[in-house]
């Protein structure tokens, strides 16, 4: 993030510019991220996240001073989770169902953002090469509302691929957890790797980081590939079709 941005060499004009960009596309995919945990889960019954002050789009609400810092400094961070009441869900007769779908909800969320910036992005790159002559010349209209989207489109699948990593306390680990067998969760070993689950995200965070192994990054453009692969089946016709319309390509 702003670690890269320094190492390009940047003018730090276009660097505040990137930065006014990265916050944009942070806050929106973290906003939608929890503001989808929380609208499901009052939505399934439990009135908890309304009480907190969660049921909003406001970033604020949602962002986590330390995780959001070390997102913009390092690429790696997070925002404030939803609390929620499992036992105040009552809408459907399937317990863990309704859990599954808590859990899930943030990053259903992630998909749709990305996919309307996906759409958006492929407009707006249009557009620039249409009146601008590319999307790499100066910045114009055209060419900021490209990069809006389209850090916006990288920032919200990045959040969906990390979030379904089976480690705790991210959303695919508390999936996976809800297929588990009570006596598998109740064991004293499980308690454990939930307790130090969390040190294993730095690590390979860190290794990835800082060493030639394949870390962090690694694991989350795998679990994103396949979501990548239908938001792209499905908006680069339109783009294509888009982009003949207005007399592009």
């Amino acid at each position: 993030m702003i670690i890269d941005l320094f190492r390009h060499g940047l003018p730090l004009q276009e660097i505040i510019y990137y930065l006014i960009i990265f916050l944009f596309a942070m806050t929106l995919s973290f906003s939608v991220h929890e503001f989808m945990h929380a609208s499901t889960a009052v939505w399934l019954g439990d009135p908890t996240p309304r009480n907190m002050g969660r049921l909003t789009l406001n970033p604020l609400a949602h962002m986590d001073p330390v995780g959001t810092i070390l997102l913009l400094v390092a690429g790696f961070g997070w925002g404030k989770p939803v609390m929620y009441n499992p036992r105040n869900l009552v809408r459907f007769k399937s317990y863990r169902g309704m859990n599954i779908m808590v859990h899930l909800a943030g990053v259903t969320g992630n998909f749709i953002v990305g996919f309307i910036s996906a759409i958006l992005t492929g407009i707006f790159s249009v557009l620039a090469f249409k009146f601008n002559g590319g999307v790499a010349d100066q910045i114009t209209p055209f060419v900021a509302l490209y990069h809006l989207f389209y850090y916006t489109n990288i920032f919200s699948m990045m959040l969906l691929g990390f979030n379904l990593l089976p480690i705790p306390p991210l959303d695919g680990f508390h999936v996976l957890e809800e297929c588990l067998p009570y006596k598998v969760r109740s064991t004293e070993f499980y308690r454990r790797f939930q307790m130090f689950s969390p040190y294993l995200i730095w690590i390979v965070f860190l290794l990835g980081n800082f060493t030639p192994l394949p870390g962090l990054s690694l694991l989350v453009e795998i679990i994103q590939w396949p979501f990548n692969f239908i938001i792209n089946l499905i908006t680069n016709p339109l783009i294509t079709m888009f982009a003949r319309v207005m007399g592009v390509g």
